[in-house]
């Protein structure tokens, strides 16, 4: 099973998004286990992850992010309005698009 984590400032909207994008997922049967964390916390939990996810809003934190994670591993901005809205079927496919090795 792929792990997935969901970062934004302070955790409560990823928090949010990882449940429904974790319903959409189990509605598929994909492999996938989705968690939300925020982004003081993202270091201490990145290393068991193996794909991650970050909100518009704090794009600018990146690269900092980046320092966290393993060479080679996916690290994607969530377009602005998929992540107002919520919408965790289209960022769910988002992330399937460009992070193949969640549905190996």
């Amino acid at each position: 099973m792929k792990r997935l984590l969901i970062c934004c400032l302070f955790g409560n909207t990823a928090v949010t998004l990882a449940k429904k994008m974790q319903d959409v997922a189990d509605a598929n049967r994909y492999q996938i286990q989705i968690s939300g964390i925020g982004a003081e916390a993202f270091a201490s939990v990145a290393p068991a992850f193996d794909c991650f996810l970050v909100a518009p809003h704090i794009q600018y934190k990146k690269e900092e992010l980046k320092k966290a994670i393993k060479e080679g591993q996916h690290i994607e901005v969530i377009a602005g309005y998929p992540y107002a809205a919520i919408d965790a079927e289209k960022i769910l496919k988002f992330a399937i698009d460009r992070m193949e090795e969640l549905v190996d």
